[in-house]
């Protein structure tokens, strides 16, 4: 379900952002996922830390940063991580889950929008279970990038290659048209 549609070249960190209450274990199994796939360390952390100590010690980072919480959450130390995300123009990639029916929450739409607001470098959104549902996902309009489904589905491994090799050669799509036509 990946198509070439805008590439955003980096050699550094990709940020891995839930869309709301997603559950930890889900988050974990798919960044744990990617980054088997990608060859690249995984590094966790959760919004309850500065975003700017954090960001400033990683600044070299060439792997995955899972952010562990809601990233739009304002810190005590003020502003949010989405928002030093944006400040430090780190990549991206929202992850959601998908319900049983194939529907996704309006949460995801509304972390898109706050991406944009903010001016994140927004990657694309991933679907992380339920069925890949083309035309929702055409409606939707949103900047979809990828699908991961259950652990035992048969394109489970299919869907974490994909996004993984759009990872590791620097290469992420945001077409919702498109991504939305294609399959796994």
């Amino acid at each position: 379900m990946v198509v070439v549609c805008w590439h955003f070249m980096s050699t550094g960190c990709v940020v891995l952002v839930g869309t709301g209450p997603i559950a930890d274990l889900l988050m974990q199994q798919a960044s744990d996922a990617l980054a088997r796939e990608t060859g690249r360390q995984l590094v966790s952390h959760s919004v309850g830390e500065s975003p700017d100590a954090v960001l400033s010690s990683g600044a070299e980072c060439t792997g995955l940063l899972r952010l562990n919480g809601d990233a739009a959450r304002l810190h005590p130390n003020g502003g949010s991580w989405l928002s030093a995300l944006a400040d430090w123009r780190l990549p991206v990639l929202l992850l959601t889950p998908g319900d049983p029916d194939g529907g996704v929450s309006g949460a995801a739409a509304a972390w898109v929008a706050l991406c944009r607001e903010l001016g994140v470098p927004l990657l694309g959104v991933v679907q992380l279970r339920g069925p890949w549902l083309s035309q929702a996902r055409r409606r939707d309009g949103l900047p979809w990038c990828g699908w991961i489904p259950e652990h035992n589905h048969p394109q489970h491994q299919d869907g974490v290659t994909a996004l993984a090799g759009l990872i590791r050669r620097g290469q992420l799509t945001a077409s919702p048209k498109a991504a939305a036509s294609s399959r796994v």
